[in-house]
């Protein structure tokens, strides 16, 4: 399914727009996605039924805004990430990983939306983001990568660090997002335990491609 990006240019339009998704955030924090209705997102926008349908096709069209908005929040968070000052490896992990655990669980209800939705409608969610996803891995290892002992960084150490945000979003996503499921399961830990345990793991394999 194509959904056109249906970003206005005039502000009053702008202005629904953003009463809309701030509608579907709203309602994120008690329904899935999937069980909220159209009347549901109009009257937390204060808005009719009609006053939907003539700037959406469906509700799945404010998907791409709702992606863009916590592309934006994505982008303010690396950069506040990149201020934080840590003086070895081992810290620079674990401050990542707190954090990142910290960024996904406040958000956990929009982020479970686009995370379903990015698989069931790529063509309709990844529409014009603003904020280029790879980019955003990238600048997360380039925080890894400081601690190399060579400067620049090789390409097998670039692999490593690459690794580690890979590793480190997934094992926290699924964690967060669906505890009682598989793969999650196959840990008992509680999520704060899981956090303390997951930069010793992560540490221990860059520790041999780092020196």
């Amino acid at each position: 399914m194509s959904v056109t990006d249906l970003r206005p240019k005039q502000k009053r339009s702008q202005a629904t727009h953003d009463k809309f998704l701030q509608s579907l955030q709203d309602a994120l924090k008690f329904k899935y996605f999937e069980h909220i209705s159209i009347k549901e997102l109009a009257e937390g926008a204060g808005v009719s039924v009609g006053t939907f349908y003539r700037r959406f096709e469906n509700k799945e069209a404010l998907l791409p805004l709702l992606y863009d908005d916590f592309g934006c929040e994505l982008l303010k968070w690396v950069e506040a990430l990149e201020l934080i000052e840590c003086q070895t490896l081992e810290e620079q992990v674990t401050v990542l990983c707190q954090q990142t655990y910290d960024f996904l669980d406040a958000r956990r209800s929009v982020f479970r939306t686009i995370h379903l939705n990015a698989r069931l409608h790529p063509d309709t969610i990844f529409t014009q983001p603003t904020l280029d996803r790879n980019e955003t891995y990238s600048r997360l290892s380039n925080l890894l990568l400081r601690f190399c002992d060579e400067k620049p960084a090789t390409q097998s150490q670039q692999d490593s660090a690459d690794m580690v945000i890979y590793m480190l979003i997934n094992s926290l996503l699924d964690k967060i997002l669906y505890p009682t499921l598989t793969p999650a399961i196959a840990c008992s830990m509680s999520n704060t335990q899981f956090v303390e345990q997951l930069p010793m793991m992560l540490q221990g394999y860059l520790v041999q491609s780092f020196q």
